[in-house]
C-alpha cells in the first residue's frame, strides 16, 4: 500500500526532528512524539518564515520540546538546535484538505504527499541565539556565559 492510501486510512505522516520522530497532526495543529505522545510541539509556538511556507523554532533535544528564548537568557543553552519544517500544506496536504472540507487528493498536484519528512536542523551556534545571549550578558555582566 502506498503512502497516500495509508494516509487516507488514517495513518499520520511523520517528521524527523534532530533524530526524533513526530507524528504530524494538522487537525490538532501539533507534532506528537512517536514514542512519548504526551510530548507535543504545538504549531502555534513556531514562527512562520517570511514567505510563510515554513516554520522555524528552537528545539530542546533533551526535553523534546520547543525552547523559548527570552531577554533574560544569559547562557547558550545546551541540547538546543534551530529547526525549520514545512508549513501544514507541505507537511500533510491530505490533512489540510480534510480540515478545509475538501477531497483528500485536492492539494496533491501542488503538494505531493510525503509519508516521512526530515526537518532542517541548524546548530544553535549558527543561529541568532548567541548574539542574543551576548547582548543579554552585556546588560547583566554578573552572569557568566557558558559555551
Amino acid at each position: 500500500m502506498d503512502g497516500f492510501e495509508e494516509r487516507k486510512k488514517g495513518h499520520l505522516p511523520e517528521v524527523d526532528i534532530a533524530g526524533d520522530r513526530f507524528l504530524i497532526d494538522v487537525r490538532l495543529a501539533e507534532l506528537r512524539h512517536v514514542d512519548t505522545p504526551w510530548k507535543r510541539l504545538p504549531l502555534d509556538q513556531m514562527v512562520p518564515t517570511e514567505d510563510h511556507r515554513h516554520y522555524q523554532f528552537f528545539y530542546n533535544r533533551e526535553l523534546k520540546s520547543v525552547f523559548h528564548a527570552s531577554q533574560e537568557l544569559t547562557d547558550i543553552p545546551e541540547h538546543v538546535v534551530l529547526v525549520e519544517i514545512p508549513d501544514e500544506m507541505q507537511l500533510d496536504p491530505v490533512g489540510m484538505a480534510r480540515k478545509l472540507g475538501l477531497s483528500d487528493a485536492y492539494f496533491l498536484s501542488m503538494h505531493p504527499y510525503q509519508k516521512q519528512i526530515k526537518a532542517r536542523v541548524t546548530p544553535v551556534e549558527e543561529s541568532g541565539l548567541p548574539d542574543l545571549v551576548l547582548n543579554n550578558h552585556r546588560m547583566n555582566p554578573a552572569k557568566s556565559i557558558k559555551r
